[in-house]
């Protein structure tokens, strides 16, 4: 009778176990979401504004009627994060406000990426994916910016959750919620979202095992149309870009979303080949139940840049940055499989796997260099307030400048010393009305070259500013402005400020154009 009785400390005790395990079972979660916290958070609003986000506050901060029509000649895409960004700018411009979204989306993709590790390779699959999210060009790059990368790729991983979650417990919320998420996905972003969006709801589709094949296709079509739509949109306002071949051997560079290290960037997407070989190779334990979707997921992104860039549309690494999260899921199943590899290989013998699970460590670690210099630069892409001092600091009277992009002009003029825009020491004699003035991300300039030369005509000196892809002699595409400075004026000084250079050109006696070897580079 007595055995039949509960025995209460045992109980408390067993109950106080169970507890711990199940906070315990987060802390695999926690970790990487906590250094993706403080990586974040070191220097988070150090560096100056580069020029997409200078995009994101000259759009995103007018009116709505403004923004759209801006939208309509220019990054149609992205209404869906502009119009995010609008009531949010509403309440600040500071760039420490502007840049908080993406911030706080970092930490959550981690933690999500380490969600979906555990998922498919247990406790330390969830550590070791999310360590290697967080320590990742793909997304360190954006975390602190005012750019709708992250967001977009939380996004991702939300849709992906969900159609795994559809497979074994369906429920009538899940579907609509469905649908609004990968919408919002796409909204964002669709070059970058709309490929791995498409690729997890075709691999769901392909095993839906408990969810219904019309319950996919009706969440997924909302997405499709508008992504497509979107999608073609932005292409017909990118026509006048570089064709596509000139760009494309940024493929090859595709290892930079693992790692910036040229030693570690091919070797994690080979161990992320291996992940995806191991996954569909061993199902037994159920875990494994949708690897497809993982398959899937990590080249579809790249494949379809590409794919676009070949008809004539615009390649970019980052577009194929929502990959990262499936090469991380994929990286972590092959890493944490290595220790009872290696201890089988060796016959059994601990110290085996103990070799192999060091080396998974030393690995993770070699990954933080790359992002904690990253984050110590004084600036990231662009550099503005650099090119801004030095105009300032050589400028002298009757001097003029030239800018060559529709946002290079805000994004210096920010930098300026005030005063300095303007004035007798540097004129803007191509500016007919300011952006503010004319609805313009950077305002409307004399349009014919000829009648850029007569109004640059009076100005011995003129300083040209633009992206190292655009000014002139560089890849030998030059712009109006760039010409009409060229036009009786030789190069006499040339900086790079990250991507941005800044050219000095005087006129020449017999009004001969020439180009002089490029002074320096910024550090």
């Amino acid at each position: 009778m007595t055995a039949l009785l509960p025995d209460a400390p045992v109980q408390r005790a067993a109950a106080r176990r169970a507890r711990w395990r199940a906070r315990a079972g987060w802390l695999p979660v926690l970790l990487p979401a906590l250094l993706a916290a403080a990586l974040t958070a070191y220097r988070y609003d150090a560096k100056p504004l580069w020029r997409d986000e200078v995009y994101t506050l000259s759009t995103a901060g007018r009116g709505v009627g403004d923004m759209l029509g801006l939208l309509a000649e220019r990054d149609a895409g992205l209404v869906g994060y502009y119009l995010l960004m609008h009531p949010w700018l509403a309440v600040s411009e500071a760039s420490w406000w502007i840049r908080l979204p993406g911030a706080v989306a970092t930490v959550v993709l981690v933690a999500l990426v380490a969600v979906l590790g555990r998922r498919f390779a247990g406790p330390w699959g969830a550590l070791v994916a999310g360590t290697v999210t967080a320590l990742a060009p793909a997304l360190y790059l954006h975390g602190q910016e005012a750019r709708p990368y992250p967001l977009a790729l939380t996004c991702v991983v939300v849709v992906v959750l969900l159609l795994l979650r559809s497979t074994h417990r369906p429920r009538a919320w899940l579907w609509p919620v469905l649908a609004v998420t990968a919408l919002l996905a796409v909204l964002l972003h669709p070059l970058v979202t709309l490929p791995s969006v498409g690729a997890v709801f075709f691999a769901v589709w392909c095993r839906p095992g408990r969810a219904r094949r019309w319950a996919l296709v009706a969440s997924a079509l909302p997405a499709a149309a508008v992504g497509a739509g979107l999608v073609a949109a932005g292409s017909l306002q990118a026509v006048e870009r570089p064709p596509a071949p000139a760009t494309l051997p940024e493929y090859s560079t595709f290892w930079r979303l693992a790692s910036d290290v040229p030693q570690l960037g091919w070797p994690v997407l080979a161990l992320a080949v291996v992940g995806a070989v191991l996954l569909l190779r061993h199902r037994a334990d159920g875990q494994q139940e949708h690897a497809l979707v993982l398959v899937l997921w990590a080249p579809t992104p790249l494949l379809a840049v590409s794919a676009l860039g070949l008809v004539g549309g615009y390649f970019n690494q980052r577009y194929a940055s929502a990959a990262l999260p499936a090469v991380a899921v994929l990286a972590a199943v092959a890493l944490t499989a290595m220790p009872a590899g290696a201890r089988r290989l060796a016959g059994g013998r601990r110290w085996a796997g103990w070799g192999a699970a060091g080396a998974v460590v030393v690995l993770l670690a070699c990954l933080v260099p790359a992002g904690v210099h990253f984050r110590q630069a004084g600036a990231g892409f662009d550099d503005p307030a650099g090119a801004a001092r030095q105009i300032a600091a050589q400028a002298e009277p009757g001097d003029a400048v030239v800018y060559v992009g529709n946002v290079v002009r805000p994004m210096l003029e920010a930098y300026y010393p005030p005063g300095l825009a303007g004035s007798a020491r540097l004129s803007d004699p191509l500016l007919v009305a300011s952006p503010e003035a004319s609805d313009t991300l950077g305002g409307l300039e004399v349009r014919r070259v000829g009648d850029k030369v007569t109004a640059l005509a009076p100005h011995r000196r003129v300083w040209l500013v633009g992206s190292v892809a655009t000014a002139t002699g560089d890849l030998g595409r030059t712009t109006g402005n760039a010409r009409a400075v060229a036009q009786g004026r030789r190069m006499v000084s040339r900086t790079d400020h990250r991507w941005l250079r800044v050219e000095l050109w005087e006129t020449t006696g017999a009004g001969a154009t020439a180009a002089a070897e490029p002074s320096g580079a910024a550090p």
